[in-house]
């Protein structure tokens, strides 16, 4: 195994994250990331071994950890792998950590060499995600004895998958194709803020900022948790479903990690938190829904709920941080999703949010949806995600758009075409329906 000088991985570094920042003329390729957590960071070890017939290649830069890997029947193309979310508190809060490409193994058999980055901070940091996504291409040329590959691949995965996106969108020309696993958005954070909300109508609690904790464990005893709902908690948690994407297979079982999660992860939001993205969450826009016989009807929802309106300095294409406005769907190069049914840390939802942006964009035929049938967040198995990738190679060397899932449709009985293999419990066919007793 070999590693890169320091000092030159560095220079390499500084030098493609200066260029991939916006320049002053609209349009330019670019993103300025929001800044990292204020706080000390420290770098795990980034050795790894290779595969066999592959050599591997690891190191730091100026501000984190990477690692590349290689096979000797390189075809001459690279992947890259962004990373999802890694809290920033806690006993490892502050250790940078990178880690392996998702199916590897399917990457280097196929001749493919894959790089990954810690990134140079923890927490939600889409932004300087992928501008340290992006400095691995010239990481990968260094290690490589300076040559370049042909085709560069974008794949991540949770806030990975959210990188995936905006660097499809704000460098639209860099990559060959990108392939978004289970990706998040900006959007999300206003499904967390509307589901806070609807937690203070549905149990009566407001949210305070100087009691938060307090205000936490109160709804949680009103609500119950899943399976031993309260009256009120399946209340919540019908409302938590219909505005995820509505019924749809494992639903529930993706409910039971983060029914009260989804509720108080953005209530600072509507306390006043002034960070970047918690000002620009907006649930002004999004109406309720929730099942019928429950003792709560949507109109009251949308009467009582306390909504949030974006900062206009924030949410705009003009505002200093792509990362935290929605999407505008103006991709030049194909572009595949993955999403679960049964996600509900980042809901199937934002796949249709992102299929009206690139419509909207006039992009549809650089976009291809795949719904799958499994009850946890990003838990796709390997079949599935080489098949994905395989498709996308297939897609950007000949041009032909393959099959994908309409995520706009009923999704009650969705993700039969790409699941492999179906999940133990999975309702086989059935039609996925709810009721008063969910």
């Amino acid at each position: 195994m070999k590693k890169l000088l320091v000092g030159a991985v560095a220079a390499i570094v500084a030098a493609t994250a200066g260029a991939a920042r916006p320049s002053a003329e609209v349009g330019k390729p670019g993103v300025n990331p929001v800044p990292c957590p204020q706080q000390e960071w420290q770098r795990g070890d980034a050795a790894f071994d290779a595969l066999p017939g592959a050599k591997a290649f690891s190191g730091q830069y100026d501000g984190g950890l990477y690692r590349v890997e290689i096979p000797v029947n390189w075809n001459g193309d690279l992947v890259l792998f962004a990373h999802g979310f890694v809290p920033n508190a806690g006993p490892n809060g502050s250790m940078l950590r990178v880690g392996v490409h998702r199916f590897r193994e399917h990457v280097v058999k196929e001749g493919f060499a894959w790089a990954a980055s810690s990134y140079r901070c923890n927490g939600y940091v889409p932004g300087q995600g992928l501008l340290d996504t992006v400095a691995l291409v010239d990481l990968f040329k260094q290690a490589n004895g300076g040559r370049a590959a042909t085709r560069v691949y974008l794949t991540g995965e949770s806030m990975g998958g959210h990188v995936t996106l905006l660097g499809m969108q704000e460098f639209p020309t860099m990559f060959a194709g990108g392939l978004a696993m289970c990706p998040a958005g900006p959007e999300l954070f206003d499904y967390f803020a509307a589901m806070s909300a609807a937690a203070e109508v549905v149990t009566g609690v407001q949210f305070h900022a100087d009691t938060v904790p307090q205000d936490v464990a109160t709804m949680t005893a009103a609500l119950g948790k899943p399976p031993d709902f309260t009256e009120k908690g399946r209340q919540l948690a019908s409302i938590e479903i219909q505005m995820s994407g509505g019924p749809r297979p494992f639903a529930m079982e993706g409910l039971a990690g983060r029914f009260i999660a989804n509720m108080s992860t953005s209530q600072a939001a509507l306390v006043g938190s002034t960070t970047p993205t918690n000002r620009a969450i907006d649930t002004a826009h999004l109406s309720y829904a929730i099942g019928d016989g429950l003792g709560l009807t949507a109109d009251t929802l949308n009467a009582k709920a306390r909504r949030k309106t974006g900062d206009p300095q924030m949410r705009s294409a003009d505002g200093p941080y792509e990362e935290v406005v929605p999407f505008d769907g103006k991709i030049q190069r194909p572009l595949m999703t993955m999403h679960g049914t049964g996600d509900l840390y980042v809901p199937i939802f934002l796949e249709r949010s992102l299929k009206r942006a690139v419509a909207a964009a006039g992009n549809d035929t650089l976009l291809t949806q795949r719904v799958y049938r499994i009850g946890a967040h990003c838990q796709f198995s390997q079949p599935e995600m080489a098949k994905a990738f395989d498709d996308l190679v297939a897609w950007v060397k000949t041009g032909t758009k393959p099959q994908g899932d309409d995520v706009d449709g009923d999704l009650s009985n969705a993700g039969l075409t790409f699941t492999t293999p179906l999940r133990p419990n999975d309702p086989g066919g059935r039609t996925v329906v709810t009721s008063s007793k969910q």
